[in-house]
């Protein structure tokens, strides 16, 4: 590893980084954005909910290992994760439910239906749901990358990412 790449890794030691290195001048930007995300308006619960439901969508047990415990940390139970993954709404908290649907949404299409739109937007404002869509989009990527390349699960959750500062 280069000196530079050495200095991507610190930042965050997990295979992630190690598959995004290879992509030359990536990384960096990559984990800016992703360090960035974790600084939104979003609570904690709603930003690790987004996360594992993206996870479950797109398949990634990579994305789902690296995010169980901040979940559980953030205030989830396990029957809410359960819950969470399996996109079962009614199950959910009413506010908990609407954002649970505008991931689904975003993960499914495009353009989000303007009944999710609205009542998202009711419940988070502009700022919440503009951030919601770009994380559910950034982990969307990501778990294409990961399962993409086949990237090996860590040994463990990165302690990186049970703390919210950068």
């Amino acid at each position: 590893m280069s000196d530079a790449e050495a200095a991507q890794y610190a930042r965050l030691p997990v295979n992630l980084t190690r598959a995004l290195l290879a992509t030359g001048s990536c990384a960096e930007p990559f984990l800016d954005l992703g360090f960035a995300l974790r600084r939104t308006s979003l609570s904690v619960r709603h930003y690790e909910m987004a996360i594992l439901r993206v996870a479950r969508l797109s398949g990634c047990a990579y994305q789902r290992m690296q995010h169980l415990q901040p979940a559980l940390n953030a205030g989830w139970s396990e029957a809410d994760i359960e819950a969470i993954e399996n996109g079962q709404w009614q199950r959910l908290a009413a506010p908990d439910a609407i954002v649970l649907r505008l991931v689904d949404e975003c993960v499914a299409h495009p353009r989000i239906a303007d009944p999710s739109f609205k009542r998202a937007l009711a419940l988070l404002g502009e700022r919440g749901v503009a951030e919601l869509i770009l994380l559910t989009g950034f982990y969307m990527m990501t778990a294409r990358f990961l399962e993409g390349l086949d990237v090996d699960l860590d040994a463990q959750p990165s302690p990186r990412l049970l703390s919210y500062e950068n």
